[in-house]
């Protein structure tokens, strides 16, 4: 019995009811809304839910996050100024431009730990010069499979 009660409470919550009144709309209009903005008077049913279904183009990956961070004032400065002049994007836009350019530097150079390791190693010419010795040792050296046994030495 519980479980039927919460079962039709929680299908009533996902719907509600809303009544405009002719009163209501006059009075709304007389406040200076605009007409195109506001409910008809009328009965209107409201459903929760489908968000999907009504935005099928949202991309959570770019939807944008409300954080606080601290950053140094005179950077604040700069990009307050930057977003004063004529035709600039505000400030908050300018700096998430910003750091998008950095991130996306990043992936594609794929500087991960490992691979920031390897770009000291490559630039390192200590390291070249070792690698380019041990490498010329090896091709002095015949290989395992053109070594010969000692057996097959002897036989010859």
């Amino acid at each position: 019995m519980k479980a039927e009660k919460r079962i039709k409470t929680q299908r009533r919550a996902k719907q509600g009811y809303f009544d405009v009144t002719e009163a209501d709309y006059q009075s709304s209009l007389a406040n200076g809304l605009d007409e195109e903005t506001l409910l008809k008077p009328g009965h209107y049913k409201f459903i929760r839910g489908g968000f999907k279904q009504m935005h099928p183009d949202y991309d959570p990956k770019t939807a944008k996050v409300k954080i606080s961070i601290c950053i140094d004032k005179d950077v604040l400065n700069h990009f307050r100024a930057r977003a004063e002049q004529a035709s600039a994007a505000p400030y908050q836009t300018q700096i998430n431009y910003v750091l998008r350019e950095v991130m996306e530097r990043d992936l594609v150079a794929g500087t991960s730990q490992q691979h920031s390791q390897a770009a000291v190693l490559v630039n390192d010419s200590e390291f070249i010069a070792a690698v380019a010795k041990q490498v010329a040792a090896n091709l002095k050296r015949p290989s395992k499979s053109r070594q010969r046994t000692k057996v097959e030495r002897l036989r010859d």
